[in-house]
This record gives C-alpha cells, sequence and structure tokens, in this order.
C-alpha cells in the first residue's frame, strides 16, 4: 500500500503548482507567488514547494538531529549530480567581508554538511519527463532521506493574498478542508489549527489571540506578516505567579522583554512564513503562554481578532472563523 502511495504521488508531483495563477496583483504586495508545503504529521518533516514566474522550487530542511541529517545527506550524495545544491549559510562574520554572498556559497560547497537546506526545482515549462525525472529524486529523497510515509503526508497550500484549496489529492492540512470540528475542543487540535494559520497567513495579516481574563487590559499573542512572521505577547499576573515567576516563565519560553515599547510587550523570535515557512515554535509557545502564564484552561477561552492592513480583499480574514474553531473578538 505504501509504495503505491508513493507512485500516486509521484505522479502528481510534476504537476504541483502547475496551474495557472488567477489572482490579481491589485490586492497584494505587486506580485502573487504561490506555495505548497508536504508535512509528515508524526515527525513534522517537510519540503516547500515556492512557484514565482516561471520557476518552482523545491526546499528542504535538514533535520537538527545529527545521525538524522546524516542519513538525508547520504541519501542526497546518491542522486544524480546535477539535481540538488545546498543552501547558502551565512554567518554573521560574512557581512564585514568582500562577496558575503559568495563565502556562503562556497562555504557549503567546501562543506555540505554544513547547510541547513537544500534545493532542486524546475520550470513550469520544463518537458513533463524532466520534471518526472525531478520528482523521482524527490521523492526518494523524503522516503530514504527522511523517512516520510505517503500515508502521514499533509498538504498545505497558499499564496501571499490567501490560503488556497488545492491538496493534489493527499491529505488537506486546512482545518475545514480534513473535516476538522468547527468548534475546537482540544490543545493538540489548536496547535495544528494554528501551525496552518500562521503558516499560510496573508501578506500584511495580523493575527492576534487573547484571554477573556477581566482586567485592566487583555493578555494577548500577535503575530504580523511582513516580510517576516513577527510575535509578541502582553500580559499581566493574571494567575497570581508574583512578578519574579511571571518573568521567569515568560524568560523560559524564549519571549524577551521589550523596554523600549510604550506597553508591556514580549518579543518572540522572528519567524518566516510565506515563502520556506519556518515557524520557530511559536504555536507550541503560544499554547504554552497562555496555559502556563496566562492561566487558560481550554481552546474556547480564547478569542481572536484579524485583519489586513490597507486595501486588500477579505480584510477581516473571515476564513479564520471556521479554521481557527475558537470565537472572534466582537468587542
Amino acid at each position: 500500500m505504501g509504495e503505491d502511495r508513493w507512485a500516486g504521488l509521484l505522479e502528481r508531483l510534476p504537476h504541483f503548482l502547475e496551474e495557472e495563477d488567477t489572482a490579481t496583483t491589485e490586492s497584494g504586495p505587486g506580485w502573487s507567488p504561490r506555495f505548497v508545503l508536504l508535512r509528515d504529521e508524526s515527525t513534522g518533516r517537510y519540503v516547500h514547494f515556492a512557484q514565482q514566474g516561471s520557476d518552482v522550487e523545491v526546499l528542504l530542511p535538514v533535520p537538527d538531529d545529527a545521525a538524522d541529517a546524516e542519513q538525508l545527506l547520504t541519501v542526497l550524495r546518491a542522486q544524480p549530480d546535477d539535481l540538488w545544491e545546498p543552501c547558502p549559510l551565512p554567518l554573521e562574520s560574512d557581512a564585514s567581508q568582500p562577496n558575503p554572498e559568495m563565502r556562503a556559497l562556497e562555504r557549503v560547497w567546501r562543506r555540505p554538511e554544513l547547510a541547513r537546506v537544500w534545493h532542486t526545482g524546475w520550470r513550469r515549462d520544463e518537458d513533463l519527463e524532466e520534471r518526472h525525472r525531478i520528482a523521482a529524486s524527490v521523492v526518494e529523497v523524503l522516503r530514504a532521506g527522511l523517512d516520510m510515509t505517503p500515508q502521514g503526508l499533509r498538504c498545505a497550500s497558499w499564496s501571499l493574498d490567501a490560503p488556497g484549496t488545492a491538496s493534489y489529492g493527499l491529505t488537506a492540512d486546512r482545518p475545514s478542508a480534513r473535516h476538522a470540528s468547527a468548534v475546537c475542543d482540544e490543545w493538540s487540535d489548536f496547535e495544528a489549527r494554528l501551525v496552518w494559520a500562521l503558516t499560510t497567513l496573508p501578506w500584511d495579516s495580523v493575527i492576534s489571540l487573547s484571554t477573556p481574563h477581566p482586567g485592566p487590559d487583555p493578555c494577548f499573542v500577535q503575530f504580523l506578516h511582513s516580510r517576516r512572521l513577527h510575535n509578541e505577547a502582553s500580559g499581566w499576573d493574571v494567575a497570581g505567579l508574583g512578578a519574579g515567576e511571571f518573568e521567569h516563565r515568560m524568560s523560559a519560553l524564549g519571549w524577551t522583554f521589550a523596554p523600549q515599547s510604550d506597553a508591556l510587550i514580549w518579543e518572540g523570535p522572528d519567524a518566516n512564513t510565506g515563502y520556506h515557512p519556518r515557524l520557530a515554535g511559536i504555536p507550541q509557545r503560544t499554547i504554552a503562554t497562555f496555559r502556563e502564564v496566562f492561566a487558560v484552561g481550554h481552546p474556547q477561552d480564547l478569542v481572536f481578532r484579524a485583519f489586513r492592513n490597507g486595501s486588500r480583499d477579505d480584510p477581516d480574514l473571515a476564513y479564520l472563523d471556521r479554521e481557527l474553531g475558537v470565537p472572534r473578538d466582537v468587542r
């Protein structure tokens, strides 16, 4: 059964992002690249497809575990020489040197084990036979290099302007497409919904999750997609932890206090969404913050606000009413 599913993926994969883009540029950032992400539900490992113009790029992150990274590198080295290349890994020291991009590129070519991402791809007008050859290598790398299973793959698709619905015959990651309940009742389900919502968050969009606690201000965690995925939190000691323990828990979760802000703002590490999304633990940190610091007992105790800056289609991100599974804040 597994081999049949791999064969099915191999037939579909050369046609990823092949369909014509019907989106206009009036409501987006001036162009409309489109993306597909295949994620293994059991391991969290993924491969990212990005269509920009006539090119489809395939980006493959390297696992953090050293043994897993070596397994992937062994399989990549066994692929045809012209298919996979390591992506440059810039260092802070490169910035002060001439040709920093070339230094980074030369470093991973000399020592490919340093690369944290590999890439391949094809042109959309490429001969189907050539696309199939590249797709066969991608499937082999997913199967043997990352130990993915076809039955565990989940598919998300989107552009910078809106989430998509295409799943190419695979199980969709979009909550409504996978028949998730309209009401989210478990934190694990909310984490999966938040992963999807942030991965596919349109350009210039904001999502703010907040608590119902009475007080001077609600506790909240907020996300903004503007080139990077910025995230910040603000709250007060609703659980009676004491100032020291409150600050300790926030810091332990990865938040950094921003003293330059007028409010009590804590900043999380910047992440990426849109092109090659890397969420840097944001969904997990968000849920832990609500549960362990802001004393929220259930996903239905959260409310959200969402909007797009400027003149945009779907300015309120109305699709999130169904996909997040928690109430919209109508205050």
